[in-house]
């Protein structure tokens, strides 16, 4: 019981001292290289290595990924209702042009994570930090913890009502798709000599509900995004916590016979997983054998742990071997645990994409969405520890029992 609340403790301090010396840390932001370096200095007193990797992304992309899908729809409606009254077929390739755009964003930065339009913004540098601790004996087995220290910027909407947000975001996506196929009748139909999709009056519904969108869709544009960073205390301080936490105890309690133990944070996850994806494919030939337990938002009070086995709406699938690994061990230690997917990404994303086994662990609420996630809100006092604990135990338990070589998951 004592050792339980002096690690507590020292997770909470880990996480008020960073939110009170280097505060919100935005991607490649001052502050978020200041977070790499105070956890390289962490990280100094209990591994035998580290090392800060700079790496260059364009952050600039990533608001402007879900405006251009609600930009290029209000401008195609509008094209939309030109062509309804002048049936002259390069209106209706710009519409077609326009919402075809669209659905492509979609389906690469947005939904894929593969950086079509990023090369269009400026380049800047972020940083990944890691740890490694070596065992006695020669390695058989590569353990990887991970976390990110950068936060985000708030998301307006988000923080006045996460169910309407959810209905915002969702419009664009659906009615870019929707628009692709009508327009490519429409397309077909034209070239036919048949101008209109179906009856005029068809047409006429479309333009009206497009319409009628249209001020909607400008609103979640100006709105979806805003400049204020968040202090990010649970999203995602708490993996900082945690895996420097496991680092001091393996420190304490002696090395592990055959097991390499890297303790990575990584810059720029709240953009698209850009830290992990450069970290992955860097190391790669080091890690290909790897286990890798990503940390994301475990903190969150109301809340209950989670093992992420599938990210972004069920289209990116992580190790599900390893997944339930982790949630027989929880089981074991009586913590309960759920294995499933999210609607996001965590980390755990872009290693699974450079063929090496991973998942996550999470915070899921009780009921309905986070409220502090990606806002203002989510302060050290948003934080239960008692997740963190748990956290912790089953990442220690894992590691102890690969290095007993109770665990093995097939390549």
């Amino acid at each position: 019981m004592e050792e339980k609340e002096t690690i507590k403790q020292q997770m909470q301090f880990i996480i008020q001292d960073i939110c009170d010396k280097i505060g919100p840390r935005p991607p490649c932001s001052d502050q978020e290289a200041q977070a790499a370096m105070y956890i390289e200095n962490e990280l100094k007193k209990c591994v035998d290595e580290t090392k800060i990797e700079n790496f260059h992304c364009h952050p600039g992309y990533y608001q402007r990924m879900f405006q251009l899908p609600m930009i290029n729809l209000v401008i195609a409606t509008v094209v939309y209702w030109i062509f309804f009254f002048i049936p002259f077929f390069p209106f209706l390739f710009v519409a077609l042009g326009l919402v075809a755009a669209s659905v492509i964003i979609i389906q690469t930065n947005l939904l894929r994570n593969i950086e079509l339009i990023d090369r269009f913004f400026k380049k800047k540098k972020s940083t990944n930090v890691f740890g490694r601790i070596k065992p006695k004996e020669q390695v058989k087995q590569v353990i990887v913890i991970g976390g990110h220290h950068d936060s985000h910027w708030e998301f307006t909407l988000l923080r006045k009502n996460a169910q309407i947000y959810g209905l915002l975001m969702a419009f664009p996506v659906i009615f870019n798709h929707l628009m692709v196929g009508i327009f490519i009748l429409k397309v077909i139909l034209f070239f036919l000599f048949t101008p209109f999709l179906f009856f005029p009056l068809i047409d006429l519904i479309f333009l009206i509900i497009l319409t009628a969108l249209s001020p909607i869709l400008i609103y979640t544009c100006l709105n979806v995004l805003s400049d204020l960073p968040v202090m990010g205390a649970d999203d995602n301080l708490t993996s900082i916590a945690v895996l420097l936490s496991i680092g001091r105890h393996l420190k304490s309690s002696g090395r592990l016979n055959t097991t390499e133990v890297w303790l990575v944070s990584h810059g720029c996850e709240e953009i698209g997983d850009r830290g992990s994806k450069r970290f992955s494919k860097k190391h790669h030939d080091e890690l290909k054998d790897a286990y890798v337990i990503n940390i994301d938002m475990v903190g969150g009070k109301n809340s209950n742990l989670k093992v992420d086995v599938v990210e972004e709406v069920y289209m990116i699938k992580l190790c599900k071997e390893l997944g339930l690994k982790i949630a027989e061990i929880a089981k074991d230690l009586s913590i309960p645990i759920q294995v499933g997917g999210i609607e996001a990404f965590t980390d755990s994303m872009a290693y699974s994409r450079n063929k090496i086994k991973a998942c996550s662990i999470v915070g899921i609420p009780t009921h309905g969405f986070p409220a502090h996630y990606h806002t203002r809100e989510d302060t050290i006092d948003k934080i239960e520890f008692e997740h963190l604990w748990d956290c912790y135990r089953i990442l220690f338990e894992f590691i102890k029992r690969v290095d007993e070589e109770r665990i093995s998951i097939p390549g």
